[in-house]
């Protein structure tokens, strides 16, 4: 069962008062309170609009100790590790709510049957007021039970949200009205995952791809946007995997690049046909971080199996070089756990399994150098899992990390090093991990001159102080 409601719209008749003058005043004041979208396009899905991590193609010159970023509103929501989305005047974020908070497992780590509530919320970006909430009963049996894992995905007048247990909704973005919806489980025979469904979708010249983990070749599903109608199926996982579906180029075209638990597969984008698959079977199917493609260089990183970089300029792709020991504590390249690493001008940028804010050379994956200042601290006790998002700031060598403390981190990284210039708390970090301490895990979503964060009670837009 779902419902919709929307926020009490005043009524008022302007004819009454109207007038050229008040036209021209509400429209200056518009201008002036709305925020602009990022320089490059809005943030309208999982890592961006074009899913690069990149908030602006010029550097942007920010202060955040002298001139920290000036909060706009918060508003109250539910937990999730999904971050929001960001477009025009529309923030969209998923949350969830336990009937019962003492159904929650006191060890995270187990799986049981918890009632409870998925929602997917539309805010107004200039005041954070709800434009419209589509709820639903979900009973959650993952480990983790914390929420959403999936940012949501806009495209024109239309929201494509996953939940946790493999919930696919179309709503409009208007009024949040239904459109269209599938369940993994009961249309493609899928079984959820240790944690949930956690791939975002992803749009495709008028395609919404996802990954499914369904049977009789229903690994991953294209579906019309509009209609929800099937348009193709492919693959059949053993392990399935949390990893979004991307679009790389291969060979000069689009290709939809899958990464599972299973290996690394190369498909046809209007049939799914496969063209290429390189095997990796991976410990706990830790497929997490998007996988980043630089020319012919793709990279990825997984916990417990460490980095594997690919060759896109030979077909079949083969590995350039690969981590050879499976161990998330003796590493010897990258093993991310959740952050997509950043690849720039012959190097890799992105965090290691303890927190490790590491520079590796991309042709050798030799380690340039590697930091705790972004994470712990230098000189304090290492965290497991400890997270960073890597956020492009400008052509050149300067990013924006979000740290798990809830910090957003101005720096300079480069193969000389790693070099802070300001930070500026955001959010408090109230969700917990497998190990009680207080996190915070879900993207940022930016514009031109804002950014919207997200915890576990509450949603948050930044301005930036220029």
């Amino acid at each position: 069962m779902s419902y919709t409601y929307s926020a009490t719209n005043l009524q008022i008749p302007m004819a009454s008062f109207f007038s050229p003058r008040l036209g021209n005043l509400l429209l200056v004041v518009f201008l002036w309170t709305a925020p602009r979208l990022s320089a490059d396009g809005d943030w309208s899905s999982w890592l961006g609009s074009r899913m690069d991590s990149v908030w602006s193609s010029e550097e942007r010159d920010l202060d955040l100790n002298g001139r920290p970023w000036v909060l706009r509103w918060s508003a109250a929501i539910g937990s999730g590790y999904a971050g929001p989305a960001l477009s025009g005047t529309h923030v969209v974020v998923m949350d969830w709510q336990p009937n019962r908070v003492e159904d929650i497992p006191k060890n995270v780590f187990e799986r049981g049957k918890i009632p409870g509530k998925e929602s997917i919320h539309c805010l107004d970006v200039v005041t954070g007021k709800v434009r419209w909430s589509h709820a639903y009963r979900e009973e959650y049996t993952i480990s983790y039970p914390a929420g959403p894992r999936a940012t949501p995905l806009m495209v024109g007048d239309t929201v494509i949200a996953v939940g946790a247990e493999g919930r696919l909704s179309a709503l409009d973005l208007s009024d949040g009205n239904l459109r269209w919806e599938k369940d993994f489980t009961e249309d493609f025979g899928a079984v959820t995952s240790t944690w949930g469904h956690a791939a975002h979708p992803l749009h495709h010249e008028g395609r919404v791809i996802c990954l499914v983990g369904g049977q009789d070749g229903a690994g991953v599903v294209a579906m019309d946007i509009q209609s929800g109608k099937e348009i193709w199926r492919s693959l059949e996982f053993k392990q399935m995997g949390y990893c979004s579906p991307s679009v790389i180029q291969f060979q000069g075209r689009d290709q939809i690049l899958v990464w599972s638990g299973d290996g690394v597969t190369g498909l046809e984008p209007s049939s799914g046909q496969v063209e290429w698959t390189f095997p990796w079977e991976l410990r706990f199917a830790l497929a997490v971080p998007t996988p980043r493609q630089k020319g012919n260089d793709l990279f990825l990183t997984s916990f417990y199996n460490g980095a594997l970089m690919l060759d896109l300029g030979q077909s079949p792709p083969r590995p350039r070089w690969r981590t050879q020991k499976v161990s998330e504590r003796d590493t010897t390249h990258l093993n991310s756990i959740m952050g997509s690493p950043f690849l720039h001008q012959g190097h890799i940028y992105g965090i290691c399994s303890y927190g490790e804010l590491r520079c590796l050379e991309s042709a050798s994956g030799r380690r340039i150098w590697q930091t705790l200042e972004a994470t712990t601290g230098e000189g304090k006790p290492q965290e497991r899992w400890a997270n960073v998002f890597v956020i492009k700031n400008g052509s050149a060598d300067r990013y924006l990390l979000f740290n798990e403390s809830g910090d957003l981190i101005d720096c300079r990284m480069n193969p000389e090093g790693y070099r802070e210039l300001g930070r500026m708390h955001l959010i408090e970090p109230n969700g917990k991990d497998l190990r009680r301490r207080p996190i915070v895990w879900s993207h940022p979503a930016f514009g031109d001159l804002i950014i919207c964060v997200r915890n576990d009670d509450s949603i948050r837009c930044f301005e930036w102080n220029q």
